[in-house]
């Protein structure tokens, strides 16, 4: 077999192991993009997919926005896409008080404002909690999924609560390759590529 042809396959697997009739078109194209990087079909009942945030992603990667991510694991696991910018890619200056994810992405949202970026957080909790907590332009839309035990939920929880435009998920499950693949979905989605069979 070919490597579409496994793509393909596997895609023909997942909806027929997994009910997508709750979700639009698109946002089942993300939720299963995130199954096939996973191989987790309970990941289904876990996601919250925002159509507005849909809509504003596929709007921003036309536009060749700013796209901020927490790692440099979520920008290598995104394919076809212009340069990302990651958190740890910058010199930002040290609070002692908040780690350095929380220091990166409160220096990279002020870097960006006026821009409205894309803001991807794969990792780290305080990450997200420093894009929550920007008192400056909101971003364009936010993937937020981050994973762990500590402020993981929470802080996805603050996020669905927020008002921000925004694609996560409600447990301590995420990381790199959930915001890695629901970005890739987005991309498929902006060309007009589909994998799903309607």
């Amino acid at each position: 077999m070919t490597t579409s042809s496994i793509e393909l396959e596997s895609f023909a697997r997942i909806q027929r192991e997994v009910s997508f009739a709750h979700l639009g078109r698109q946002a089942a194209e993300i939720a299963a993009r995130i199954i096939h990087a996973t191989g987790d079909i309970e990941l289904i009942d876990d996601l919250i997919i925002n159509e507005d945030a849909i809509e504003r992603i596929i709007w921003g990667l036309d536009h060749q926005v700013p796209i901020i991510v927490d790692v440099r694991m979520v920008g290598a696991g995104v394919t076809k896409l212009a340069p990302l910018i990651a958190i740890d890619a910058v010199q930002t200056p040290r609070d002692p008080n908040e780690t350095r994810s929380h220091n990166g992405m409160a220096a990279l949202l002020d870097a960006t404002a006026g821009r409205a970026p894309i803001i991807v957080v794969g990792s780290a909790p305080t990450a997200l909690r420093a894009v929550l907590e920007y008192t400056g332009e909101h971003p364009l839309a936010v993937i937020g999924m981050p994973v762990g035990f500590v402020d993981a939920l929470e802080s996805k929880q603050a996020l669905a609560h927020s008002g921000l435009a925004h694609i996560t998920n409600s447990s301590r499950r995420g990381g790199s390759p959930m915001a890695a693949a629901t970005l890739n979905a987005l991309l498929l989605l902006s060309k007009g590529e589909y994998r799903l069979d309607y």
